[in-house]
């Protein structure tokens, strides 16, 4: 359904555009997921396969997503994941775990309203997780991310931090 080379907006115009809000809250769920990985494996202090086998393996939910984002990438960028996404009360209380009521059957179905609303701020997070990433120079579109050592420092840092910190 996505690939790789697909660039952020091409994805999330896509998703967006689903008329089943079902389908549409799913997609952007896993949309969220996949960018919040690739950001942690772009922007972490270990090597990526360090990252794979040790933090994301394990990694399921928001609150694994938040602890393996301090771990990794943090200590880098001097921001957690809840500084980065818009309204994290919202995003953490109604939007992401509309996606585990309808994968696990708590919830059958949704009104279009109610879907979208959710559906535009799970697309939000994912654009601003990714946007964060872009800052450091480190894309989540369009290649693979490799790093074979351990890093003390990003590519960019000092004038990321200046960006970062003149938005806050």
């Amino acid at each position: 359904m996505f690939l790789v080379h697909d660039t952020l907006e091409e994805r999330q115009e896509k998703i967006a555009s689903y008329d089943d809000p079902f389908v549409a809250v799913l997609l952007a769920a896993a949309d969220f997921e996949w960018t919040v990985r690739r950001a942690i494996l772009a922007l972490g202090i270990s090597a990526t396969k360090e990252i794979k086998e040790d933090v994301l393996s394990r990694c399921s939910g928001l609150d694994k997503y938040k602890d393996a984002w301090k771990k990794e990438v943090e200590p880098l960028t001097g921001k957690g994941l809840s500084e980065i996404i818009p309204d994290w009360r919202y995003f953490k209380e109604n939007a992401y775990p509309l996606r585990n009521r309808l994968v696990h059957g708590i919830e059958g179905s949704v009104t279009s309203q109610y879907a979208q609303e959710r559906v535009k701020a799970l697309l939000s997070a994912s654009k601003a997780v990714a946007e964060f990433a872009d800052s450091f120079g480190e894309p989540l579109y369009g290649r693979r991310i490799v790093r074979l050592k351990r890093r003390a420092k990003l590519r960019g840092s000092s004038s990321a931090k200046k960006k970062q910190e003149s938005r806050s």
